[in-house]
């Protein structure tokens, strides 16, 4: 995820795919495993037992980590099934999931932090895993091939911002009563920069006009208190890297009810 996210190129998504074919992903599940510790042959309803998540802007995703402890970061006593590369994505293509988000951690915990890298399957592409082939950027009947859409990696900063930057940008947020929520995460651009990103989320039917005046007055907070040495950027949550950063990241506003 780190190679592509630095340097997007097909070889590296080839590499991407063929080591998420191999992968051993920690899948939540609502039904306790067998007791028995090993390997168990999978079950026909394994996938009717996942633990199928609505992210923030109301999308079915499933849910995957790299490992125990990641898991753990998300929910400390679920229990869960480990399953392999075309399994999985077998196993999934089998559910109403949109997208596989990996590595997700708990948003409504102020302790809570990534702890591992993450980012999301689209459905097309672990449709393709799921047949063992190795995912292409989706062609459009009659047109010429477009590149891939560019891949960015959410995760987390070294160092978090300072406090008073997340207030200063609450006590703006609070002046617009359409803004509900509001996340943090760095974003890491295939040219390597990050960028701090404020992803905002607003109530459903807000206009656009209210939309536009609320991240213009965001987006000046934003240039005010973020330090000059970081890049950084506001999207709404409702668009797809939007989606991204709500799920993965640090959730710092809410709205008062």
């Amino acid at each position: 995820m780190l190679a592509v996210a630095h340097g997007d190129s097909p070889e590296t998504r080839r590499v991407l795919y063929e080591s998420m074919l191999k992968t051993w992903f920690v899948v939540p599940t609502r039904e306790a495993p067998p007791d028995a510790p090993g390997f168990h042959d999978v079950q026909e309803n394994t996938a009717a037992t996942f633990s199928l998540e609505h992210d923030s802007a109301g999308l079915l995703v499933a849910v995957a980590f790299t490992d125990e402890e990641a898991l753990r970061n998300w929910h400390k006593t679920i229990p869960w099934i480990a399953l392999q590369g075309t399994g999985f994505f077998q196993a999934v293509a089998s559910t109403d999931a949109e997208e596989i988000v990996i590595n997700p951690y708990e948003l409504d915990d102020p302790n809570s932090r990534m702890i591992r890298p993450g980012g999301r399957v689209k459905r097309w592409e672990f449709e393709e895993l799921a047949e063992g082939n190795l995912p292409q950027t989706p062609m459009h009947e009659g047109a010429d091939m477009q590149a891939a859409p560019e891949s960015v990696l959410v995760t987390m900063p070294t160092q978090m911002p300072a406090a008073k930057v997340f207030d200063a940008l609450g006590a703006t947020a609070s002046k617009f009563g359409d803004v509900v929520a509001m996340y943090f995460a760095q974003v890491i651009y295939p040219d390597g920069e990050p960028h701090w990103t404020v992803a905002v989320e607003f109530t459903s039917g807000s206009s656009r006009k209210h939309v536009e005046r609320a991240m213009a007055a965001l987006t000046k907070e934003a240039g005010t208190v973020f330090p000059t040495t970081v890049a950084g950027d506001l999207v709404l949550a409702s668009s797809a890297l939007g989606q991204s950063i709500a799920t993965t990241g640090k959730k710092f506003y809410s709205a008062a009810r």
